[in-house]
This record gives structure tokens, C-alpha cells and sequence, in this order.
């Protein structure tokens, strides 16, 4: 089998991989240079997940407030006695919508039905980080011998299986409607 047939049996295969990487590497590049412009400080997104992520805290403990800094890239998240968290950009679910932007694009369907999944997906991915910071400050307070496990492992995986759950979604609705753009 020659590289040419391979290239042509696994030609749609390859176009998604094209695709997903160059958008993915595109608006990650320009992300990268949203941060560092507002660096040393947060950067808006991050500071305004962080004001939503103390507002719903505050409804359990009202003493919880968030401390930007125009000298670091954080926001610590503290009840009156001690910083508990710390939300960074990383924090903010914006690469994980980049990730799911780039599924999208990749894997080409309509553009209305396109539009209602990225408006939808992300509002999704966004309500679900704010329920991930909320319960890491829980976390963190109650458990901070669990903190890093939580961060790293659980509820990033929760969130990325939403994500996945949205692409299979995606997928699904595309091959059954049998839609192109």
C-alpha cells in the first residue's frame, strides 16, 4: 500500500487532525498574548470568574471575598480568617472552550446548528468550572489533604467528560441529520 493511498483512505481523518491542531494552536497562540498583555495582573476573564465563583460562595459563608492584585497573575479567594484558593487563568475554562471551538470547527456541520452548540456548550463548560471552583474552595477548607486530587484529577476529568459528552452530542446530531456546511 502505497503513502498516497493511505493519505486518500484516511483523507477525512486527517483534515479533522488538521483542523482541530491549526485552530487549537491559533487561538491558544492568541489567548497566550491575551494573558501576557494584561500581565502582571489577572486578566478580566479570570477576575470576572472569580467575582461569580465568590458571589455563589457567598451565599453559604458571606464573609467570602476575592482579593485582586495588581501585582500577581491570581486571585485569591479568602473567608475572614485565610486565603483558601487561589484562581489563576488557567482557572477560568477558557481553554477548555478553545478545545471544544476546535472539535467543533474540525468536525464541520451546519453553521446555525454550529452556533447553537458553541453558545450552548460554552455556557455549559462555564456554569460547570464555577461549580468546580465552588467545590474546590470546599474542598480546600474541609479537606486539603484531598485538594490536589480534587484539582488535578476529578474535576478536571469531570469537566473534559462534559466535553466529550457535548462532542458526542455534536457527532451524533451531524451523522444523523446528515448535514454538511
Amino acid at each position: 500500500m502505497s503513502a498516497s493511498s493511505v493519505i486518500k483512505e484516511n483523507k477525512p481523518a486527517l483534515r479533522f487532525l488538521i483542523v482541530f491542531v491549526s485552530i487549537y494552536l491559533v487561538l491558544n497562540t492568541f489567548y497566550g498574548l491575551y494573558i501576557n498583555y494584561y500581565s502582571p495582573t489577572a486578566d478580566p476573564v479570570t477576575k470576572s470568574v472569580a467575582n461569580q465563583t465568590v458571589w455563589i460562595l457567598s451565599f453559604f459563608d458571606p464573609t467570602i471575598t476575592d482579593y485582586p492584585s495588581i501585582f500577581v497573575e491570581y486571585i485569591p479567594i479568602s473567608n475572614d480568617r485565610e486565603n483558601v484558593i487561589s484562581v489563576f487563568e488557567g482557572c477560568n475554562g477558557i481553554n477548555v472552550i478553545i478545545v471544544y471551538l476546535s472539535f467543533l470547527v474540525a468536525y464541520k456541520g451546519p453553521v446555525r446548528l454550529f452556533f447553537a452548540f458553541l453558545t450552548l456548550g460554552s455556557i455549559g463548560i462555564h456554569l460547570l468550572n464555577l461549580l468546580r471552583l465552588t467545590l474546590l474552595y470546599a474542598a480546600a477548607f474541609y479537606f486539603p489533604e484531598y485538594l490536589y486530587f480534587f484539582h488535578k484529577y476529578l474535576f478536571t476529568g469531570i469537566i473534559y467528560a462534559m466535553v466529550f459528552v457535548l462532542w458526542f452530542f455534536w457527532t451524533k446530531k451531524i451523522k444523523d441529520g446528515k448535514e454538511v456546511r
